[in-house]
């Protein structure tokens, strides 16, 4: 067994192998392909000009681009995206030797993007070209996690080397703390039990269980009382959608938290509670707003000179624009003041776990570091949250999905075991840990058939449901001998069922309107059969915007997190040979599963993916319990 250092060692060579693939899959798009291609994956805009451009918050320059006729795919990029564009004249050139300017994307809206540029205004006659905006690769994230591995592999603290070995599962194992019995109206007994045993814990605390359980209500129950203790607290999570639920959570109990992060990362509900946000209703901001405002006119100025002009036009031009920045770090520095005294004076702060690094809150320290959807989380990226604070929690559910690594070799040296799944491994941190047990999400039918194949059993009924008649919440839908044999994208590469997708779609249209109030999803595991079943629901729904509006059809990466009333699942997979692909990471079919609160209908090839044990197994289950149909009872009808 590897030490805790040679752990991390091998760690960051695995997050270096990471950085390669993504940056070798991003280029090979970009470079090898034509820009037709690139254009039609989403990956590439072009041409597009420039429409407008302005200062925003924090002396950021704010460009609106404009795609062409035949530019790309309206919804090719996404608000935070990272983007670089370049002059479409230099496209021809080699990468390295085009002059490209980088950004972020805060909204996109049809063919209008508008993007954070990163540095200074474009001058006036750059604003006139033609440009080509490309997705680029975000090695910032990478960078962060590699400095946190860094620090933790090579601390001397004898305390914080105690937390590392302990969020590894090594070391000292920990002891059951004493714990004194708490009052909470709105906790059952398990949540009551793990708040107070986390309430007495000095160093990693793991709050665990399936989806409905209550995990998040009991992290922010455990933060109420914090608060009102007068502690400081960071809640983080991997996504800006997990920490905005944490941001809307805190508010729901009257808990005011500041949000880091970059603004277009934010959800609209709780851009408000953002840092800038509550800068900017500091009475000191007006003086920030002004030196801005003063700025940008400078810069006007310093862009309306020409290019052929003589040496006392060129040192005016050069005078203004040393002005322009200087106003502009006058005022950065009076905003980073306002910024660093919101932080200090705030007890809960909310941040992704690579914005744990941001600059405003270094030398901050707090009493305790959150981690929601600690399943989802690489370790290298929890390191940096866990810098901030001597307390741990970790919540979430290893039996979800993992961190999502495209290298095959950073796969193989661990990236993609979660920090949930290291601190859980043993029984190092058993006494640390509780399983959340009573379930609130799903009729009992569902939630039986998870907690057999995925929990042990050990899932409970928390509440009574009388929305689903008895027998009919959970169908296997078998296709084997019906023909719906599967096919490959070309493009791709992506595997999907045409007939497979048709068949469901039919049976949805059935249960949509059988249940008019019941929002519906459909999960499937590629893409490309996504793409399938998106057409045929397109179709289904011809003229009917209220049922198309009801229905939602995704990956199963997509769906983590989110429930739906009636959830359909895809296995798309048939063929003679048994191959079943991604089906074979067993957690994305509970994933899929535990979305739904009243139906699940789960359609695919029996015998193809009964040739693997665990289907089987699901199938065999699902028959003994009355729930098996076969596709023939419809193809007769």
């Amino acid at each position: 067994m590897n030490s805790v250092v040679e752990e991390l060692g091998i760690l960051a060579q695995a997050l270096v192998e990471e950085q390669r693939e993504e940056e070798r899959r991003l280029a090979a798009v970009l470079e090898k392909q034509s820009l037709r291609i690139r254009k039609s994956e989403g990956l590439t805009w072009a041409p597009v000009t420039i429409g407008t451009q302005q200062f925003t918050f924090g002396g950021r320059v704010k460009l609106t681009l404009q795609k062409g006729q035949n530019g790309g795919l309206d919804d090719a990029f996404r608000s935070g995206s990272p983007v670089h564009f370049y002059q479409a004249n230099d496209a021809g050139l080699p990468a390295d030797e085009r002059a490209v300017w980088r950004g972020i994307v805060r909204k996109i809206r049809g063919g209008t993007a508008e993007v954070i540029l990163d540095g200074d205004p474009l001058e006036s006659a750059a604003l006139h070209e033609r440009w080509t905006l490309d997705e680029r690769a975000d090695d910032r994230t990478y960078r962060l996690m590699a400095e946190a591995l860094s620090h933790w592999i090579n601390t001397e603290d004898d305390s914080a080397a105690s937390r590392r070995n302990g969020l590894l599962g090594m070391g000292t194992a920990q002891l059951p703390v004493e714990t004194k019995p708490i009052a909470h109206p709105s906790l059952n007994p398990g949540q009551r039990t793990w708040v107070a045993m986390a309430e007495a814990a000095e160093q990693l605390t793991i709050l665990h269980g399936p989806p409905g359980t209550g995990k998040t209500t009991t992290l922010l129950a455990f933060v109420q009382r914090a608060v009102e203790r007068g502690e400081r607290l960071l809640l983080a999570a991997s996504s800006n959608a997990a920490v905005d639920l944490l941001v809307k959570g805190c508010v729901r109990q009257e808990t005011t938290p500041v949000r880091i992060g970059h603004p277009v990362r934010l959800d609209a509900d709780v851009v408000e509670y953002g840092l800038d946000a509550h800068v900017e209703k500091d009475p000191e901001f007006k003086q920030v707003k002004d030196m801005r405002k003063r700025a940008e006119k400078v810069w006007k100025q310093v862009n309306t000179f020409h290019r052929n002009f003589g040496a006392a036009q060129r040192a005016e031009r050069n005078a203004a624009r040393s002005e322009a920045r200087s106003l502009e770090s006058e005022a950065n520095a009076m905003e980073a003041y306002l910024s660093e005294r919101v932080v200090r004076m705030s007890q809960v702060v909310c941040a992704t776990l690579t914005g744990c690094a941001d600059d405003h809150l270094k030398g901050q320290s707090f009493d305790w570091v959150v981690i929601d959807e600690a399943s989802q989380a690489m370790l290298p990226a929890a390191l940096i949250a866990m810098q901030r604070g001597p307390r741990l929690i970790l919540a979430g559910d290893p039996y979800q999905l993992p961190p999502v690594v495209k290298s095959d070799e950073a796969r193989a040296n661990g990236l993609e075991v979660s920090v949930l799944e290291r601190a859980m491994r043993g029984d190092h941190n058993a006494a640390a840990s509780l399983m959340l047990t009573d379930q609130y999400r799903m009729v009992p039918d569902i939630m039986q058939l998870a907690s057999d194949l995925f929990y042990d059993g050990r899932l409970c009924d928390a509440r009574a449901f009388d929305a689903t008649p008895a027998g009919n919440a959970v169908q296997f839908i078998d296709t084997a001998g019906c023909g719906f044999d599967e096919d490959m994208e070309p493009a791709t590469g992506s595997t999907c069922n045409p007939d497979e997708a048709g068949f469901l779609v039919q049976r949805l249209v059935e249960v949509a309107e059988a249940h008019p109030s019941f929002a519906m999803a459909v999960i499937a595991p590629y893409r490309a059969q996504v793409d399938a079943l998106n057409r045929c629901i397109d179709d289904a729904c011809s003229g009917d915007v209220d049922l198309r509006n009801r229905i939602e059809c995704s990956t199963v990466d997509a769906f983590q997190g989110q429930e739906c009333d009636v959830v359909f699942i895809s296995l798309t997979r048939s063929n003679a040979s048994g191959e079943i692909g991604f089906l074979k990471e067993y957690r994305r079919m509970n994933v899929a599963m535990t979305r739904a609160k009243h139906h699940l209908i789960v359609i695919g090839d029996g015998a193809t993916v009964g040739q693997d044990a665990f289907y089987a197994q699901l199938f065999e289950a699902a028959e003994a319990r009355g729930f098996y149909r076969s596709a023939w009872e419809w193809m007769r009808l």
